[in-house]
């Protein structure tokens, strides 16, 4: 942006230094265009710090955004492997092979279970349970 000020400035002292009669047809030309190209310089270092304070807006939407999906992804983390402490299980979908959260309470109720994404019903067989003890659902580790 410095180097289209410097030029504008530059042309305005040529035109300074040449003592153009601005009553002339060509002086009026001139003076003409140099009044656009001010104008041209100012609208684009307007463009310049408009984008400067857009760009600080998104980055902190940016910042923003990553804390909230970072604290949604903590809120949706289920390892069963781990043993959840919010008592949630992972289940895979047999259609779709989706990985479904299920809560203890459903899986004791015998709830029928869907997958969100083929809405096919997920059978659950308690007995077959290898949760390692993590959760209540009556089975034991057969080792």
């Amino acid at each position: 942006m410095e180097n289209i000020s410097s030029r504008l400035s530059y042309v305005k002292g040529l035109m300074e230094g040449m003592n153009f009669d601005e009553t002339s047809n060509e002086g009026k030309i001139f003076k003409a265009l140099l009044s656009v190209l001010d104008e041209i310089n100012d609208s684009i270092d307007d463009l310049y710090d408009y984008q400067d304070e857009i760009a600080e807006q998104v980055d902190l939407i940016d910042e923003d955004l990553a804390a909230v999906e970072e604290g949604l992804l903590e809120d949706d983390e289920c390892d069963c492997d781990d043993c959840c402490d919010d008592e949630y299980y992972e289940v895979e979908c047999p259609e779709c092979h989706e990985i479904v959260c299920v809560d203890e309470d459903t899986l004791l109720q015998n709830e029928d279970i869907y997958c969100p994404n083929c809405k096919a019903k997920i059978d659950i067989d308690l007995e077959d349970c290898d949760c390692d003890d993590c959760c209540d659902c009556g089975c034991e580790d057969d080792e």
